[in-house]
């Protein structure tokens, strides 16, 4: 395995500030943690894509090994990372200050007590926000990919982790996360508070409220999400009311359309058998029963090949022709009827007749 140099960097609030006499800020603070990481291939020496991104994970028995917390002892303090490990050819130039004391377990974190000395140092915390801090360490790599037991996926296993410096750095650049805080006056340190998540995964909180702050954030969550259940349980009822009046709605226009159906096939027959007496009509099709009709009366035209527009108009002619033809023998047929009901019987008498009679056969007066 390879001793490489690498820099971690993690989170803190500014809150525990102390002074001494000549001026010195003593800071302690959360350095480093374990779990996975994400370096770039570059900054571990390996081959391929220099910005290809591998995760790396820090185990506990290596975060926390004896050697490993001891060498916190002493380790310089640093504004921004020198770009290379702290040196007798760049301290001057680069410390700022010094840890104190090995470094202290503290969850999956490790606690470390900074003090820094350089004036400039001391006012780049104060007004600047360099209240970041970021640990630059050498550590051998193996290639061991697998699985933490949360389900994480790594690549390298980080072993025999030795501290060099812990630089300042200002808001946003933090790699172990935005758990690792500063803490306050209290000598026996922080409180943690344990807020179990959704997920049923629990985290410790140092600062109370904010504690608070992610609980309620949690329980407003799990309500918005019951009531949108609700919700959609609400629409989905209605949902299913909506579809079974479909359902309904669907079968009585399915009825109506099979009276309409029936109707206009019948309709189809009876006007059909007017215009072509005698023919069987084998079609429930109401425009075929057209076709059929018009193929007996008018055979010279080709009425498969028409439009049913076509052969529905030429259908309403020929009945009307066939209805007007009808009329008209009807008509004729009553009027043969009303001059033979006007002719004399034999048993009147003729007109002629009795008009003689007049003069042949004078009454008596």
């Amino acid at each position: 395995m390879t001793r490489i140099f690498i820099q971690d960097k993690a989170t803190f609030k500014t809150t525990a500030r102390t002074y001494d006499d000549a001026g010195f800020l003593h800071v302690p603070g959360r350095v480093s943690k374990t779990g996975t990481q994400q370096y770039l291939r570059r900054e571990l020496g390996l081959d391929g894509d220099p910005n290809a991104r591998v995760t790396v994970y820090r185990p506990p028995e290596e975060v926390f090994a004896a050697d490993s917390l001891a060498s916190f002892d002493g380790a310089d303090v640093t504004v921004m990372h020198p770009g290379e490990l702290v040196n007798a050819k760049n301290y001057r130039k680069t410390s700022v200050g010094l840890i104190r004391g090995a470094g202290q377990q503290d969850g999956d974190f490790v606690k470390a007590d900074l003090v820094v000395k350089d004036a400039e140092a001391i006012a780049a915390i104060e007004k600047r926000g360099f209240v970041e801090l970021s640990a630059g360490y050498t550590a051998e790599y193996e290639h061991a990919p697998g699985t933490t037991d949360d389900g994480t996926a790594y690549d390298y296993i980080q072993r025999s982790i030795r501290i060099n410096h812990a630089a300042l750095l200002p808001a946003g650049a933090a790699r172990a996360g935005r758990q690792a805080r500063i803490f306050d006056h209290n000598p026996e340190g922080n409180t943690m508070t344990k807020v179990t998540l959704d997920s049923g995964r629990a985290v410790e909180i140092q600062d109370e409220s904010t504690a608070a702050l992610v609980s309620d954030c949690i329980e407003r969550l799990n309500k918005q999400v019951t009531d949108a259940q609700a919700e959609l349980d609400r629409r989905q009822a209605t949902i299913d009311g909506q579809t079974e009046q479909i359902t309904k709605l669907q079968a009585a226009t399915a009825d109506d359309q099979i009276t309409a159906r029936l109707k206009a096939v019948t309709d189809a027959r009876a006007r059909a058998e007017k215009i072509a007496p005698g023919v069987t009509f084998d079609s429930i099709d109401p425009v075929e029963i057209q076709r059929q009709a018009l193929a007996k009366a008018r055979p010279a035209t080709d009425w498969a090949a028409k439009s049913e527009a076509y052969v529905q108009a030429a259908f309403d002619m020929a009945f009307d022709q066939v209805e007007t033809t009808d009329a008209h023998a009807d008509q004729k047929r009553k009027l043969a009827e009303d001059g033979a009901n006007r002719l004399p019987s034999k048993d009147k008498v003729p007109v002629h007749d009795s008009y003689a009679a007049r003069f042949t056969n004078p009454s008596k007066e």
